[in-house]
């Protein structure tokens, strides 16, 4: 590991569909910058949506029926 990486970046090997590999190395040029983004793009939308879904939702205000408005 080089040492002017963080000590909280670290290096990891994983496994890929090779077809999915090849199918990203003809939209980027680094598909491992590419695998990175979209991972970090993931966990931050889980996370509004976690977020969002803690929040109660307010109430709707009721319409009353046709002809009883109050004009």
């Amino acid at each position: 590991m080089p040492n002017n990486q963080s000590e909280k970046e670290k290096l990891q090997s994983i496994e890929l569909d090779p077809a999915l590999l090849a199918e990203l190395s003809e939209v980027t040029a680094d598909p491992s910058q590419a695998i990175d983004v979209a991972i970090r793009q993931w966990l931050q939308r889980r996370a509004i949506k976690e977020a969002d879904s803690s929040r109660p939702l307010p109430q709707n205000p009721l319409v009353p029926p046709r002809g009883e408005w109050n004009d």
